[in-house]
């Protein structure tokens, strides 16, 4: 992968792994469900709490990120969540019981949600405008080729050795990305200007809690903001659906291994993909509003077909993963297009806004999924109908909220592409 103009090889590659860990902490740990729940004596189903868990701390760290380093400089934050990171994978791989073993899972996404903000920030921070684009393209691209080639590697994992391994594995890289960090990202002070060849100002934060929820209301308030955040969090909730529950339904019901669960993840996430690169033509010549529009059909539409498949075939895992995969078509396609939707706004809070977009969107999905509350370990037909109801909410929105206007700053959609556990990209 060629680096960005202007960045050492080492920054670039310092910057890629920042977005790399917590795409791997999540994505690769899917497969392991069943054989957690089985080694701390959790029923079916039980599992899915620490998904919850994860995902609900990944969104606070996302909102919390940015006003800490406007405090604190980015390099200290992100040293500090990185320790926490590798810290909090010993305590996982350590874990007597299921309860610490939760804990562990919280304080990494704590950890590692940094590296989705930071990553950008710098790059926004400390790279003239001519130069972000080569290195938001290589964060997107590492952002969506994690989730899409660790599940097999890991299912193999757990399948030949041990779930504790993964974690091992997380505490290494942990360490090893402490180093990189340490070494290769500049302080966000003249030293990263310099290193970028640009200059790099001090970002004020808004100014106290009272500071914040002025800046919060000014940005709800606009509308473009509301309805793309509304948009993405009702796709992701689709996403983390599918996420939480398909890898007990699919190994513990329909008996597919963790090796052939990672493959049928890939699958999936291959979809998301798809949509995201299709996105990015469209938005070339047609509306970010027609672009939302069309993947908003594509993914209701495979979503509403879905119960009909598992009642069709309820016994093949494909029943499930082929309309998930068609789904994801439209998702992929509204992610970077929602990302590029928010970006419309450009008032003195930007940064307060893109922190509560990233927020709203990894927030929606854990209180999704803590609502519908699917008991056990749920049939086909269950996990079905809970991915149709954000999806058709989803096209309801998208027709009736967005109309098409004159392209106005459609090259921003180029350079909002991101991952499904994207959080700044997310």
């Amino acid at each position: 992968m060629k680096r960005a103009p202007g960045l050492p090889r080492g920054l670039a590659v310092c910057l890629m792994s920042l977005v790399f860990v917590p795409q791997l902490a999540l994505a690769a740990y899917v497969p392991a469900l069943p054989a957690i729940g089985r080694s701390f004596g959790v029923g079916p189903g039980g599992t899915s709490s620490s998904l919850v868990g994860y995902m609900a701390a990944y969104a606070v760290c996302m909102i919390l990120t940015g006003n800490l380093a406007d405090r604190y400089g980015s390099r200290r934050v992100q040293l500090t969540g990185l320790v926490l990171f590798t810290g909090a994978s010993v305590l996982c791989l350590l874990a007597p019981v299921y309860e610490v073993f939760v804990a562990g899972r919280v304080l990494q996404a704590l950890g590692a949600g940094a590296g989705t903000v930071i990553s950008r920030l710098w790059v926004q921070r400390a790279l003239p405008e001519e130069q972000r684009l080569p290195m938001l393209t290589a964060l997107s691209t590492v952002i969506a080729v994690t989730p899409a080639a660790s599940p097999p590697l890991a299912g193999l994992v757990v399948e030949h050795t041990s779930w504790r391994a993964l974690f091992a594995f997380m505490a290494v890289l942990g360490a090893i990305t402490v180093g990189a960090v340490a070494k290769f990202l500049p302080a966000d002070t003249g030293t990263a200007a310099e290193a970028a060849g640009a200059p790099a100002g001090p970002v004020r934060p808004p100014g106290g809690l009272a500071g914040l929820g002025r800046a919060y209301r000014t940005v709800l308030a606009n509308r473009d903001f509301t309805v793309f955040a509304g948009a993405i969090s009702l796709a992701w909730c689709t996403y983390f659906t599918f996420t939480t529950y398909s890898s007990d339904l699919l190994q513990l019901q329909l008996g597919a291994s963790p090796t052939l669960y990672g493959a049928l993840y890939t699958l999936v996430i291959t979809g998301y993909v798809a949509g995201s690169t299709t996105a990015k033509r469209l938005g070339r010549t047609r509306s970010l509003e027609f672009v939302a529009r069309s993947a908003a059909a594509v993914a209701a539409g495979a979503a509403l077909l879905m119960p009909a498949t598992v009642r069709l075939w309820p016994h093949s895992t494909l029943s499930i993963v082929l309309p998930m995969a068609v789904c994801m078509l439209g998702v992929g396609a509204l992610f970077p297009t929602c990302q590029a939707g928010m970006m419309r706004y450009e008032g003195e809070y930007a940064g307060a806004a893109s922190g509560l977009f990233f927020f709203l969107q990894m927030a929606s999905g854990a209180c999704y999924t803590a609502l519908t509350g699917i008991p056990g370990s749920p049939d086909a037909s269950a996990l079905a109908l809970a991915i149709a109801l954000p999806a058709l909410s989803l096209l309801l929105l998208c027709l009736l909220a967005l109309r098409s206007r004159p392209r106005a700053g459609q090259e921003a959609l180029t350079a909002a592409s991101a991952g499904p556990v994207k959080s700044s990209s997310s």
